[in-house]
Formats: structure tokens, sequence, C-alpha cells
């Protein structure tokens, strides 16, 4: 890919910002803020929201252009590092939830809310209202920022970030000494994660190990969180496949059943079985109508036989090559002819396809699945290849990526 002119970068943020800001001028909605006012999220329909993704990936080049190598690598290693420091620390100590959303507070009395060290509390808030997580309008006034106010009030966006920086940001750092300690292991417990929790348990091992379920409980939330995140609704694929064909759905490794929940809703003919751990289905709804919660380990066989779909929702990503034929042949004994494997997960394009600004989001879970799991995100070849290894009579039918959706719909046909 050719090296664009600063100029015409420059060009095209002033072209595609000038779209977003004439949509929202002609909407009555207000401009971007960083006033705790501020809406966390701005849909915008399909050709605005392209303007603002084109408007960010020049951003991103010109940025790049203009630090140069040597700046652009330092910026990486100061910054990079430290980047969630005060994140992390807003959500680990409630900070955001620590006074009224109009009103501010000083830096004694969040230290003292947040249980800090006023020293460390003072370290802190300088760096989150260097990030723009706070703001400081005069000295030593702390008030709500945009974030800082969405970490308040959007449900369980503290839950996500905290799991993110415990779990996933505190292992990146490992994953070097992982691949050179482990060359190539598809194992769960030979992991980034492992050397940085020290610990020989895997990751679902180690928090099943925790007896108060309160780690169990965090991560359930923290996937509802992310499953509902832009480009991650349930809806897009309950909008997506034709589940009105059939009665019976049972989602694997479905934690609190965000999808199952919202098929019996539209769907009043159909019943569907959640399965989790038993750590985490202790913690699920109870009493839904047609919806079944389930302890069943998917390593073991499958219960539920007959069903009409196998779904498998972000499940499959979190496992290498080799679990995951475990895990489909374990499914196969249950299938009826006509049965349908559904997944819902990443199917990651060819290189080249995506700017870099998009394809370091696709490379980044990539990252995250194999510093945590061993595991790794699969481009068609991957899935087509591993369906084939689980069993030839796994036959992939459709590929579907719904509009706005950052995950496929891979429908898999029983061949029998």
């Amino acid at each position: 890919m050719a090296t664009a002119s600063i100029l015409d970068l420059a060009s095209s943020i002033e072209q595609n910002t000038r779209v977003v800001y004439e949509y929202l001028q002609e909407n009555g909605l207000p401009e971007p803020s960083f006033e705790a006012t501020s809406p966390p999220d701005l849909p915008l329909p399909p050709n605005v929201s392209q303007a603002k993704e084109a408007a960010l990936e020049a951003m991103d080049e010109l940025q790049t252009l203009l630090l140069g190598p040597m700046p652009k690598i330092f910026h990486e290693l100061i910054h990079t590092p430290t980047s969630l420091t005060s994140l992390h620390a807003v959500a680990r100590f409630k900070m955001a939830n620590a006074f009224p959303a109009t009103s501010t507070t000083t830096v004694p009395e969040l230290a003292k809310a947040s249980r800090l060290d006023e020293g460390d509390c003072i370290r802190l808030v300088r760096h989150a209202v260097a990030n723009r997580l706070l703001l400081e309008k005069s000295p030593g006034v702390i008030s709500h920022s945009a974030m800082s106010s969405a970490i308040a009030n959007v449900p369980l966006l503290r839950e996500w970030i905290e799991e993110s920086c415990e779990n996933m940001w505190s292992s990146g750092p490992r994953i070097v000494s992982a691949m050179e300690k482990w060359p190539g292991s598809e194992e769960p417990h030979q992991t980034a994660y492992n050397i940085a929790h020290h610990t020989d348990l895997s990751f679902f091992e180690n928090i099943a190990s925790d007896t108060t379920g309160t780690r169990a409980k965090r991560f359930a939330e923290s996937m509802s969180f992310f499953q509902a995140s832009p480009g991650m609704q349930t809806s897009l694929v309950v909008d997506n496949y034709n589940w009105g064909d059939y009665k019976t759905m049972v989602d694997i490794g479905g934690s609190h059943g965000a999808v199952p929940l919202e098929l019996t809703k539209r769907f009043p003919d159909m019943k569907c079985t959640v399965q989790d751990l038993p750590e985490v289905i202790a913690t699920a709804p109870k009493n839904v109508e047609r919806v079944d919660f389930q302890a069943h380990d998917f390593f073991t066989a499958q219960p539920v036989k007959g069903a009409d779909v196998y779904f498998f929702r972000m499940i499959l990503h979190n496992w290498s090559d080799k679990y995951c034929i475990q895990i489909l042949r374990n499914i196969i004994p249950a299938m009826k002819k006509g049965s349908r494997v559904v997944i819902n997960d990443h199917v990651v394009p060819a290189p080249g396809i995506l700017s870099p600004y998009k394809d370091r989001s696709v490379r980044a879970f990539d990252l995250v699945m194999k510093e945590c799991f061993n595991a790794k995100e699969r481009d068609i070849d991957d899935w087509t290849e591993l369906l084939k290894k689980a069993d030839e009579r796994f036959v992939i039918a459709d590929v579907k990526r719904p509009e706005g959706s950052q995950l496929q719909i891979i429908d898999v046909q029983w061949d029998t």
C-alpha cells in the first residue's frame, strides 16, 4: 500500500469529519464532547459511520507519519505499557461512582472514597486527566468526563474494564516469553496468562478455583457487556439467521443466555437450553420460560439429544484446534439428521484487505486469544479445515456477516 501524502490525509480528515458534523447539525444532535453530559455512544447511519471510520483511519496514518519512526517507537514504549493504568484504577477503586455526575470532588476526597493513599491517588488522577478520563477545570477540582460518566452509568462497563485489565492487559507483556518457553503450544495452561498469574491452571480453571464465585460472576457479567457492545449485539445474529425454521437450540458455553433470551421472545414456539460451567450457571437468571440453564462441560458428551441447532457464540475462538475438535466431536452423537451447527464468531479477513487501523483490532483479538488460551482467531480457510478435521460430515453451507457486525454467522450442516 502506497504512503499517502500528509496533506491528502489532512484533507480526508476534514472532508469526512464534515460529513459527521453536518449529519449531527441536520438532526439536532450534540457534537462530540469530553463533558459528562456527552452520550456514551452515538449510533450513526451507515454512510455517516463510514465517513467517521475513514476520518479515524486517516488520523491514525497521519499521526504515525508526523511522529516519524523513532518518536513513534518511543511513544509506544512510554505510553502503551501505562496506557490503561488510570482506567484500571478508576474501575477497580470505583472512582467513577465516588461522586455524582453533576458534582465535583477533590483528590483527598477521592482518595478517601477509594481507600487509596493520597499520593498514589494524585498520580492516578493526573494520568486520568491527561487521558481525559477525568476533568480538572480548576486546580484540584475534579469532575466527571464523558468516559467516567459512562463507567458510572452504563451497566456492566466497569466489570468489563476490570476483567480486561486484570486478565488480558496483565498477560500481554508475557506473550513473547510464553512463545519462547512453549513454542507452538496448543495447551491452555502454557500461556502468557500462566506466567503472569503464576499458575499452572488454565484461564477457566483458575476462575473456577475461586470458591467465592466472584471471578466467575465478573467474567460472566463482562461477557454479557461485551456481547452487547457495538458490532457485537446479540440482535445481529438473532435478526440475520433463519431461526424461525427451528424449534430447539442449545447454546453451548452460553453464559447467561443472551441469545436464547432474545430468541424465545421473538419465537414463541422455540425452546432453548443454555449450557455453561456450574459456577457460571449458578449466577444465571432463574425460572425463565422456555430457557433451561444447564451445567455442562463441553469436553464431555452432549446431553441434549436431537436439537435442531447447536450454537457456539464466541466459544471456539477460545480454544486451539486440538480442543475445538474435541468440542465439536462431543456433539456428534447427539445430533440428528437435519441438525445444524451455527457458529457466531470472528472470521479474519485475508491480509491486506483492511487498513492498518482496522487490522490492528483484528490482530489484537488474535493475540488476546493466544496470550490467555493458546487459541486464535480464524480465517475462513481455518474454519473449513477445523470442521473437516472434526468430521468430514460438517459442511459449511453459508457464511454471512450482517451489516454492522464484527462477527460472522457460519451455518454448518450435518451431512449424513
